[in-house]
């Protein structure tokens, strides 16, 4: 198609993030006219995968703090190396935004499998968990990294605990199995500290909460994290232990995170009629009087027109179009992404005897202060198709705006390296940034036919928010029983075609 200008579409989606990608999938065989738009040169939006060359242009672009932009204070630094640690070519490495682990018991597992686009897909493990003390104080070798049991048999298995703290969690574990169930245990404290909670209904000691803690991947502080969020979270994570194999219940997704579902989702929308066009923003857009449609103008000046309007909140931000957003839906997350010389190997022990080497770990760096949020490293090894062999990459993310997040990163990233059995690790490469995350879980819709689509929870957890998301658009477009919701047959000729 030489032009655009002038074509009519049933939908419009403004961006290829992951949750617009998931939408171009679900509509990729409705038979609906589907124009599929990127402001930037590559796809994924915010959950994208880059290069180092990639990585160091994004950097630059978004160096400066813009008034609602989604990313600022971006900057890449380049340690002094010693020795024979160096990077390698720029295409060794496929750097992710969005590095998010999938539990299987998630919504999201059962979408991929029945939208086919699991064919396309290779996912890793995700072994154990971590939590990490700081180095500066009076704690043995051995207390510095504590691997976090969360089984029966780890919890047997830990010399660590007293045998008081093992019957205490033993109980505990047998009540998060179905704590649903159980609501006169928990209910009373739904909107309570998680710890005085343990403390209190279980009597578990301060110093076994925080590994419990680990497992509910949450980024406020450990004083404001409720009851309520909690149990849920470390359900799962029990729940989908041993799902996919032994030893483990979570995966990652290979070759870039997110971006490497959002690219699949993408590409069977194609094959399903649908037009793609990259570096083609959206500069205006109008409703239509007493018309159910409504009027883009794009770059280059082109002029379409749509009945449904879709993207994240940031590319949907357009006078006449735009619902109504509270900053007070907004957080603020500083994150940053480090390139290490060693593969940390004392970070993935086998999943279990016989299992699979995992190429995630997830490690926990609690603040001294109750009252500040945790730091979350995701360590990937090479297997995770990110980094050369002998490399790994360290995701780290802290709930804080970057004036102080960035030194809390740093601190953490340094802890991390010092945790290492081998010799000591440099750091090769390091991107932060500052991103400013939407909290709204809701496909909002105004009547001008705008569905502004979910973000990603500020975690590393891809949780049911988001495709929960994508079918309540994707039931307003097509008035489909969400019964169908992304559930095809595999097309003639497959993987080939697609």
């Amino acid at each position: 198609m030489e032009t655009l200008d002038g074509t009519e579409w049933d939908v419009v989606i403004a961006d290829t993030g992951f949750a617009s990608s998931l939408l171009a999938l679900s509509l990729s065989r409705s038979g609906k006219r589907i124009l599929h738009l990127d402001p930037n040169e590559y796809y994924g939006g915010a959950e994208a995968a880059f290069s180092l060359a990639e990585a160091e242009t994004w950097a630059l672009r978004w160096s400066e703090s813009t008034d609602g932009a989604t990313f600022s204070h971006a900057s890449v630094t380049k340690p002094s190396l010693s020795g024979d640690s160096k990077l390698l070519s720029s295409r060794a490495y496929s750097l992710a935004l969005a590095p998010h682990l999938i539990y299987a018991r998630s919504n999201n597992v059962p979408a991929l499998v029945s939208s086919q686009c699991h064919n396309q897909l290779d996912f890793q493990a995700v072994g154990s968990w971590f939590v990490l003390n700081p180095f500066d104080d009076a704690l043995t070798s051995s207390s510095r990294l504590i691997r976090v049991p969360s089984s029966r048999e780890d919890v047997f298995q830990d010399a660590s605990l007293a045998l008081k703290a093992k019957r205490a969690l033993m109980k505990f574990l047998r009540f998060v199995a179905s704590y649903e169930e159980q609501t006169e245990t928990w209910n009373d404290s739904r909107d309570q500290s998680f710890s005085l909670f343990l403390e209190q209904k279980f009597g578990l000691p301060a110093a076994s909460h925080e590994p419990i803690m680990a497992l509910t991947m949450s980024t406020t502080p450990a004083s404001s994290t409720t009851t309520g969020f909690a149990l849920p979270r470390i359900a799962q994570h029990l729940r989908s232990i041993g799902i996919f194999g032994p030893g483990f219940g979570a995966v990652l997704p290979k070759w870039g995170g997110l971006a490497e579902i959002a690219q699949v989702a993408c590409r069977a929308g194609a094959v399903g009629g649908g037009v793609y066009v990259l570096n083609k923003a959206i500069k205006e857009a109008a409703k239509v009087e007493q018309s159910d449609t409504i009027a883009l103008t794009l770059d280059g000046n082109e002029r379409v027109s749509t009945t449904w309007l879709c993207g994240s909140t940031e590319t949907t931000r357009w006078t006449g179009c735009t619902p109504a957003v509270s900053e007070e839906d907004f957080t603020t997350i500083s994150r940053s992404i480090s390139i290490v010389s060693s593969p940390l190997s004392h970070l993935f022990p086998p999943t279990s005897e016989g299992g699979v080497t995992p190429a995630g770990a997830v490690v926990v760096v609690p603040s001294p202060d109750a009252s500040e949020p945790p730091v979350h490293i995701l360590v990937h090894t090479s297997d995770a198709g990110e980094c050369p062999m002998d490399q790994s990459v360290a995701y780290a993310s802290v709930a804080l705006p970057s004036d102080t997040g960035y030194p809390r990163l740093e601190r953490a990233i340094s802890d991390l390296l010092l945790s290492a059995e081998d010799a000591q690790p440099e750091l090769l490469w390091t991107l932060r940034y500052q991103q400013r995350t939407n909290l709204s879980t809701q496909a909002l819709r105004e009547s001008g036919g705008l569905i502004n689509l979910p973000a990603l929870r500020d975690d590393l957890v891809l949780d049911d928010s988001v495709l929960d998301g994508v079918r309540q658009a994707w039931q307003s477009i097509t008035s489909e029983e969400q019964s169908v919701f992304m559930k095809f047959e595999a097309r003639e000729g497959g993987e080939e075609e697609e």
